[in-house]
């Protein structure tokens, strides 16, 4: 089989486009199209392309791959070949494991030539937890014409640029109902000066199980995970995903090492997805939208928020102000699909450190 080699490009457009996937790929879509609809024939309206230019296509393809992609036969134009399943698995591995990679590469470059098109570039910069919402603000600014800057990491490492003064904005996810004591507060709460900082509501998000579709093994809870030996896929210490299994974890009785494959932790909840449907993992913790997206079941566990962490001095200032307001005047309704078990009805509300801890 030829050995497949990868080139990258990309398009500049004014608008965003409509499209859940940083990066896209003819054939992927092509194939993806096929899987969801059933047939090349629905393929081809959905693409907007005549059956006889997609036909042509996989033939194409096909030659330049070296192996089948449709099973051969009357009326099974819609079927894949195992061969062509797996390029799809590899897509969605792909689209996970980079996502953090991609979206700053996208917006990176988005960046850099909106500075090339404006006389004067000074960004807000919002460092933290990934998050779909807050990547779609980052698409509402661009189409607004405001300077935002985001670059993803954790919920952690996003307050510590903060302190460091390497970014205005840093965003985190915290279970609803953690006291002082909760290990949340423990961990969040040094780099949450009452005295300096304020904390800006953003939104609720709705956090859970992912289990294969049908949830073949049953499970409907942290301690079903537990007594039937379920293989778990978690999320690295710092992450607010973490600290919330760590919460539901105690809420439970249970220990880690209850757990199989505690210690087996993934760089990102979408990454998380990938495992499970992947059949590597029987449940993991992730959000309600990243759950749909991966076509998994989902499990509601428990509710957190997605707080947006500054200075009280940034608060205060222009720049502040202009962000408070944009943030405000968001309409969110057209983005309910992509944000399932999301709720920015208080969104922009302002709360000092004391009151969510």
């Amino acid at each position: 089989m030829t050995p497949i080699k990868v080139r990258l490009n990309f398009s500049l457009f004014k608008k965003e486009q409509n499209s859940k996937l940083v990066l896209s790929n003819p054939l992927l879509d092509l194939l993806d199209a096929v899987k969801r609809t059933g047939s090349l024939t629905a393929a081809s309206k959905e693409l907007g392309y005549s059956y006889r230019h997609l036909w042509n296509e996989v033939k194409e393809w096909e030659k330049e791959l070296g192996a089948d992609l449709l099973v051969s036969g009357r009326g099974k134009n819609g079927e894949l070949t195992p061969f062509a399943e797996r390029l799809l698995w590899a897509n969605k591995e792909v689209q996970a494991k980079y996502h953090k990679q991609l979206l700053d590469l996208k917006a990176g470059i988005a960046q850099t030539f909106s500075r090339a098109i404006k006389e004067t570039w000074d960004p807000i910069q919002i460092s933290g937890c990934p998050d779909m919402a807050i990547d779609i603000l980052r698409q509402i600014a661009v189409d607004k014409g405001e300077d935002l800057e985001v670059n993803f990491s954790s919920s952690l490492e996003g307050l510590k640029s903060l302190n460091n003064h390497e970014c205005d904005i840093a965003g985190f996810n915290f279970p609803l109902s953690s006291g002082r004591d909760s290990q949340a507060c423990k961990i969040f709460s040094p780099y949450l000066n009452p005295e300096s900082m304020a904390v800006i509501t953003f939104a609720t998000r709705l956090q859970g199980l992912a289990v294969p579709k049908g949830n073949p093994k049953k499970i409907y809870s942290i301690m079903d995970i537990a007594f039937k030996k379920a293989k778990f896929i978690n999320r690295k210490e710092g992450t607010g995903t973490r600290l919330l299994f760590d919460k539901l974890l105690q809420a439970s009785g249970l220990s880690s090492s209850d757990i199989f494959g505690y210690d087996n932790y993934s760089a990102s909840t979408s990454m998380s997805a990938v495992a499970i449907a992947s059949n590597r993992a029987d449940a993991g913790i992730c959000t309600a939208n990243i759950a749909e997206e991966s076509h998994l079941d989902f499990i509601p566990l428990a509710k957190e928020i997605y707080y947006l962490a500054c200075t009280k001095e940034f608060l205060a200032s222009q720049k502040g102000t202009d962000f408070l307001s944009f943030l405000k005047d968001i309409d969110w309704e057209p983005y309910s699909k992509q944000l399932q078990g999301y709720d920015f009805s208080h969104v922009g509300e302002i709360l000092s450190p004391e009151e969510i801890f």
